[in-house]
């Protein structure tokens, strides 16, 4: 039987389709280092794509009268959450409908999921919201990877979606997230969530500046999107993303982060609790010209290994390369790992002063030196 070659946005819905189930996988392993991110079975999100998974909650009645409350907590420029909920704007003139409620209903009878994936962001918040916000995107897409790794950069789905941000290795590598046996870009949190926020300003640009339509898109796949558009059209029909006949893991896709967001920008309200996250850098990006062992480093330094290593999950060996390179380490901790890191190699490193999204050079020489890329 001749082979059947399937189009990119099938197997970005087979990612999806299957991402969920490695969540787990992925926690285990997290769960493996000294502190242990994951939410508890029952907390995290249904399967999508075959159906909305959905247990009603014994409070929507306040569930309701929070969705109604216009006053919004003050921003002090302390948190995070903060400072996400003031600059939400997907969700501005949306109005509650069916779609919406079902996806906040699932949410409110599981909190628990939206407070683990709250730990689990903790690192990586700050940096994405400032990246959103250099930009001038929306900032509740920082609420992204709650839905699709649940904040765990080292989840991997069968159909080996990787990552924060879950690209598939086709999409990975149109954005130049470079892949191989001994590192996956698609798992470096400053790589990849610029290869996401770009990826999701095309699909913006593309779909009219829509962005219903482009988180449609990167959920389902452009040419999905694109096809249920000229169908409607055809028809007489609307065209905007509530109208559309798109699979039914993308009908719950966008209504879930519409209603994570109103969570997010209510949170008290909801009777729901955000792990606060400080709005200041949790990381420093230090720039090496040697490789670095992280389980050594972390020893020498006497930190936490698994700290390390999900702030560099990218590194599949534990091991960073020999020759121009980054590595990211909490900002607290700055002092005592570039001392280790100079009494390892002997030489201090440098720390940047704003990091570095795109270091071009190091990916170039990165490249040059990797295996054949991951099929």
């Amino acid at each position: 039987m001749p082979a059947v070659a399937f189009p990119v946005s099938s197997l970005r819905l087979l990612a999806r389709a299957v991402q969920i189930a490695v969540l787990a996988m992925g926690a285990l392993c997290v769960g493996c280092q000294s502190v242990d991110y994951s939410p508890p079975r029952q907390d995290r999100p249904p399967r999508l794509v075959s159906g909305l998974v959905y247990w009603g909650g014994d409070d929507q009645e306040g569930s309701r009268a929070a969705d109604k409350i216009s006053d919004l907590p003050v921003y002090n420029g302390e948190d995070v959450w903060q400072r996400v909920a003031q600059r939400c704007r997907l969700v501005d003139g949306q109005g509650m409908n069916e779609r919406i409620a079902r996806q906040r209903d699932w949410l409110l009878s599981n909190r628990g999921f939206i407070t683990g994936a709250s730990v689990r962001a903790s690192p990586y918040l700050h940096f994405i919201v400032e990246r959103l916000d250099e930009r001038n995107m929306p900032l509740e897409l920082a609420l992204l990877p709650m839905i699709e790794s649940s904040y765990n950069p080292m989840a991997n789905s069968p159909a080996a979606a990787a990552g924060l941000w879950q690209f598939i290795p086709s999409t990975g590598r149109s954005f130049n997230l470079h892949q191989s046996a001994t590192y996956d870009a698609r798992r470096d949190v400053v790589a990849s969530s610029k290869a996401a926020m770009d990826y999701l300003t095309r699909l913006h640009d593309q779909f009219n500046n829509d962005w219903l339509l482009a988180l449609a898109a990167y959920n389902a796949g452009e040419g999905t999107v694109g096809r249920a558009i000229e169908a409607n059209r055809r028809r007489g029909l609307p065209v905007d993303y509530w109208n559309l006949n798109l699979p039914k893991e993308t009908q719950d896709y966008v209504p879930r982060l519409l209603a994570l967001s109103m969570v997010v920008r209510n949170p008290n309200a909801y009777g729901v609790k955000l792990t606060p996250v400080a709005n200041t850098p949790y990381f420093d990006v230090v720039q090496l010209n040697h490789a670095v062992d992280l389980t050594q480093l972390a020893a020498t330094a006497g930190v936490d290994e698994g700290q390390l290593l999900r702030l560099n999950s990218a590194f599949l060996r534990k091991k960073t390369f020999d020759g121009p390179g980054r590595l990211l380490i909490p900002k607290t901790q700055n002092r005592v790992l570039t001392t280790s890191i100079a009494r390892i190699t002997g030489e201090s490193p440098v720390t940047a002063s704003t990091p570095v999204v795109t270091p071009s050079a190091i990916v170039k020489r990165a490249a040059e030196r990797l295996p054949a890329p991951v099929a």
